[in-house]
């Protein structure tokens, strides 16, 4: 069954173009091969398969619109792409085939809450499978982790935000349940810029919330000699990574919770320009099914 999904997905590679151009199609066309080949493996399975998509905007890839209200900090000439691509994840689930038992869509936008219970109407075939909650995903995830029957669920879980929103406590809540396989947009730009160059100018906090640890710094940042204005040798703590080590260090963090359930292979998005916006990672919670799941998503990270 593997050796046909990946030999299906080689000739749609080569004779089409599902969504067209620019990395947020190759990241919908990345989430609509996983969840058809997950939904396919387990159709005779006794589980219930649910889909979560969180930061699910509203449902739909409309036209695009810039984010007014980030920070300064996390704008960036290209992130009306990303609110274009969050609002195409939802529908794609939605149309997996085979369905999914269960849908869930998290938004903290009342305005996109409402929108996307509108799917509920336009998707008859799955409506009464939709669940829409409102609120924030750093409190969603590990209620739901929590309380969810695991030994009879098995579920997938996109987690998309446009910048720094989730907290590392949210990814190990969703790794303990040994049942969730999530894709992550790990946001690559935001995170370099909360590593200032002068080490007592980074986001400490923010950057530990993210990773999970302080380790960071000693990761990212290094001892440097350099002369002051009047000439003399003097030692900074400067920054000392880039956009490939900053991956290779979340990556890192991941398999500490996942184990051999992460994916080597990443995609990193970029804007129109050439510069690093995303890096998308995928994570196996099922320890059984972990050597597939992982296989197939190094092969759609690797050749789509």
């Amino acid at each position: 069954m593997l050796c046909g999904f990946l030999q299906s997905i080689e000739v749609e590679r080569m004779s089409e173009q599902l969504f067209g151009g620019g990395w947020t199609e190759e990241k919908l066309r990345i989430l609509k091969h996983y969840l058809n080949a997950y939904t396919t493996a387990l159709k005779k399975q006794p589980f219930t398969k649910v889909y979560i998509d969180v930061f699910a905007g509203t449902g739909y890839r409309q036209q695009r619109k810039r984010l007014y209200d980030l920070p300064s900090l996390f704008k960036d000439t290209e992130q009306e792409e990303s609110e274009e691509f969050l609002k195409g994840s939802a529908i794609l689930a939605l149309e997996a085939s085979p369905a999914f038992d269960k849908y869930i869509f998290v938004e903290s936008d009342p305005g996109k809450v409402g929108e996307l219970k509108k799917l509920q109407q336009q998707h008859p075939r799955v409506s009464d499978s939709i669940e829409v909650f409102e609120g924030d995903a750093n409190k969603f995830i590990p209620s739901y982790c929590a309380k969810e029957n695991w030994e009879n669920t098995r579920a997938v879980m996109f987690l998309d935000p446009f910048a720094t929103q989730v907290d590392w406590q949210s990814i190990v809540a969703v790794a303990q349940t040994k049942s969730i396989d999530i894709w992550i947009l790990f946001p690559l730009m935001a995170v370099n810029r909360l590593l200032a160059r002068d080490a007592e100018r980074a986001f400490f906090e923010s950057l530990t919330r993210i990773f999970g640890t302080d380790q960071w710094f000693q990761a990212f940042y290094q001892k440097q000699r350099v002369q002051d204005i009047f000439g003399k040798p003097m030692e900074v703590v400067a920054k000392a990574c880039n956009f490939e080590t900053i991956g290779q260090f979340y990556q890192k963090r991941l398999r500490t919770i996942f184990g051999a359930g992460v994916a080597d292979t990443t995609k990193v998005l970029c804007n129109s320009h050439g510069s690093p916006l995303f890096q998308l990672f995928f994570a196996a919670g099922n320890p059984k099914g972990a050597p597939i799941a992982v296989r197939i998503a190094n092969y759609l990270l690797g050749k789509l």
